[in-house]
């Protein structure tokens, strides 16, 4: 009866220590990665990009700041030099184009922050980066590169005449060639036929001692009257070639249900320019009209 019951006391044991030694092994494991986890420095890289002359500014709350190193051309930088380390800041800056690479090592038994700011040399200032750290090691590595800022060349004359004629070109492109080929024959038309009666009546009156000739006010109105006939002709025939293609599209489509591709006349940009600059033209000759009184031209 004794040996019946040795078995399972041993086996017992065997396993009570078993399970011991497994919740050892596990927290050892545990303690192993935490210190690990804690020894492992944090790495972490920028990228930043400056004018020369521009500050580059690498703070922290604490005392934190170890160790910095500096690669690149030292003879065009001026940087901040503290007596002694650890420190809360360091500021950097290039009076020549170059790239630096700048490591800078942080640590600190608690909690503690950093920031990466940029001051310009128009006093602006812009937040890069920042980080939070628990405890203990940072290793900020920053890619620093400073270009000269380019000097701002006044507009020429050359660039001027480019960018109105850039303008005339987009401008123009907003009316159809139909537009454009009315303007320049009813105006071709306007101006022949209005520079022959100019010239008629003045030599008319040329002839007649008792009527003077024309002067520069009065050709001047006489022109602004052409003017005005043209554009009022110009805005008349587009109204009605506007009108008449949307009439016939309109009844092919609804009476006869044929589906019609036409040419597309109707625009009403091209409908309201013609309509504006009519109307301008004809507040100018009023204008002369009644400032000059001119009128009386016309009823001799």
């Amino acid at each position: 009866m004794a040996n019946t019951h040795r078995i399972p006391n041993k086996t017992l044991i065997l396993r009570t220590s078993l399970t011991a030694l497994i919740i050892l092994v596990l927290g050892l494991g545990m303690t192993a990665s935490l210190a690990y986890a804690e020894a492992s420095p944090i790495e972490r890289s920028e990228s930043v990009a400056l004018h020369t002359g521009d500050w580059l500014s690498v703070s922290s709350n604490r005392e934190s700041l170890q160790i910095v190193e500096i690669r690149g051309n030292m003879s065009a930088s001026k940087m901040s030099s503290p007596q002694t380390y650890p420190t809360h800041s360091f500021n950097f800056t290039s009076d020549a184009s170059s790239r630096y690479s700048i490591r800078l090592t942080f640590e600190y038994p608690s909690e503690y922050g950093v920031t990466i700011l940029t001051y310009g040399s128009d006093t602006t200032k812009q937040e890069q980066a920042s980080y939070y750290v628990s405890s203990g090691q940072l290793l900020l590595t920053i890619d620093l590169n400073f270009e000269a800022l380019e000097p701002a060349t006044p507009a020429s004359t050359s660039s001027i005449i480019r960018s109105f004629t850039s303008w005339t070109t987009r401008f123009g492109d907003a009316f159809p060639l139909w537009v454009k080929l009315l303007y320049i024959l009813l105006g071709i038309q306007f101006v022949a036929v209005g520079y022959k009666w100019i010239t008629f009546e003045n030599s008319t009156r040329q002839e007649d001692s008792l009527v003077s000739r024309f002067d520069t006010g009065n050709l001047l109105y006489l022109w602004c009257e052409i003017l005005f006939k043209f554009l009022l002709a110009a805005f008349l025939v587009i109204a009605v070639a506007m009108g008449g293609q949307l009439i016939l599209i309109s009844v092919l489509k609804f009476m006869f249900l044929a589906p019609v591709n036409m040419l597309s006349l109707w625009d009403l940009f091209v409908l309201g320019f013609a309509a504006g600059i009519t109307v301008i033209a004809y507040v100018w000759k009023v204008f002369l009209e009644k400032t000059f009184d001119l009128k009386p031209l016309f009823q001799e």
